[in-house]
């Protein structure tokens, strides 16, 4: 979560540092202790949390997105969303993301907020917001 504190104090001594560079992914348990500095540069840093639970089981949270991973939707019990779709040119180029595109679930009540193509608008903002704050 944005700004918890597990801790009072750290020993820094035993602080493990993983450097990522622009594309990579860390992958550990929740419960790990874990944390980055600020992010200073102009492009956004993504986190992302899966829990996976079966079909039958409803999310508290109505306005959650829930995703089928697998198996069959069940009426009423959550509204999935449709995975994420690749834009070229919007999102990181990875291999196979065509056939990602043809193989995605699509949920059709979804499908606008795949739409947005603003990447270039959305960074500019940034970038201004950036220079009218220094």
């Amino acid at each position: 979560m944005l700004g918890a504190r597990t801790h009072d104090t750290v020993d820094e001594s035993k602080v493990v540092d993983l450097v990522l560079h622009p594309g990579d992914v860390s992958i550990h348990h929740p419960n790990i202790v874990h944390g980055s500095k600020a992010n200073n540069s102009d492009t956004r840093r993504c986190g992302l949390t899966l829990r996976y639970m079966p079909t039958s089981v409803q999310c508290f949270k109505e306005d959650q997105p829930v995703l089928l991973m697998q198996g069959e939707a069940v009426d009423g019990v959550n509204f999935y969303r449709s995975w994420p779709k690749y834009r070229e040119g919007y999102d990181m180029p990875f291999s196979g993301a065509q056939k990602w595109n043809q193989n995605r679930f699509v949920n059709p009540e979804d499908e606008a907020y795949f739409e947005r193509t603003d990447f270039q608008q959305v960074r500019m903002v940034k970038m201004v917001c950036r220079v009218l704050s220094t």
